[in-house]
């Protein structure tokens, strides 16, 4: 369907004219044929990607409310979008737990914990959009819910995930048409996490994926190694790890 414009530009001025600020104006639709529709392009998911969750509820929890905040995001030509700026920081008082965590190369309980699987599903719907990545940092180790190399960290307010409705660095992208807005769709369900990002779409069926190849494999670490923990009394030893290939 096609707005008509002129039309609903002429209603609107009558009624500014007549005073009738409360005036309900119908916007006329003209059905256009399937052919002169999508000649010039038409709005559809561009790229999607899908994650699977823990049964861990407070993490799910935390999984879906960033979900909700992401949902409905517009990016309009040449803007950025900040993953933390959208989310914003992650609090009880907005309804997030403590779950687990990366921090320092450490597992730990942290408010918010589990929202790097939102920003790891948002990347990887983004780069098979072939849009540009601005800003995108990996874990400390490969996490379970993505392939090795193809997750995307966030901590407030350091680490972001940040992307831009622009044209990527492959030699694909002549599919999506970036002078256009992008809208992304997040929401969880039944463990599943889901992104998708709807554009401008010029005729082709030409999609774009990614592989995880691993290059190397550091051994695990033999031997014992101490760190100074300042809140054990003196000759107390705690949490002996035995660390990771």
């Amino acid at each position: 369907c096609r707005v008509e414009k002129e039309k609903l530009k002429d209603d609107l001025l009558k009624a500014f004219s007549n005073g009738k600020y409360d005036a309900k104006i119908k916007a006329e639709l003209t059905i256009l044929p399937a052919g002169e529709a999508g000649g010039a392009g038409e709005y559809r998911i561009i790229a999607e990607y899908v994650t699977h969750t823990t049964n861990n509820s407070v993490r799910n929890n935390n999984v879906d409310l960033a979900c909700k905040a992401l949902n409905g995001t517009i990016v309009r030509p040449g803007e950025e979008l900040s993953f933390n700026e959208v989310i914003g920081k992650r609090t009880a008082e907005k309804g997030y737990g403590a779950a687990a965590a990366y921090y320092n190369n450490e597992v730990i309980q942290e408010i918010g914990g589990g929202v790097c699987q939102t920003s790891s599903t948002l990347f990887n719907a983004v780069a098979r959009a072939d849009l540009e990545i601005i800003e995108r940092s990996p874990h400390a180790w490969p996490s379970s819910y993505v392939e090795k190399g193809m997750d995307a960290t966030v901590n407030w307010p350091g680490l972001d995930f940040k992307f831009k409705n622009a044209a990527g660095n492959s030699d694909f992208f002549f599919s999506n048409n970036t002078d256009y807005p992008i809208f992304i769709v997040a929401g969880y369900s039944n463990q599943k996490v889901t992104v998708d990002i709807y554009g401008m779409s010029i005729g082709t069926d030409m999609t774009i994926d990614l592989e995880s190849e691993a290059t190397e494999v550091i051994p695990q670490p033999s031997g014992t190694n101490y760190i100074l923990n300042p809140e054990l009394k003196p000759g107390e030893k705690k949490n002996t790890v035995t660390g990771r290939k």
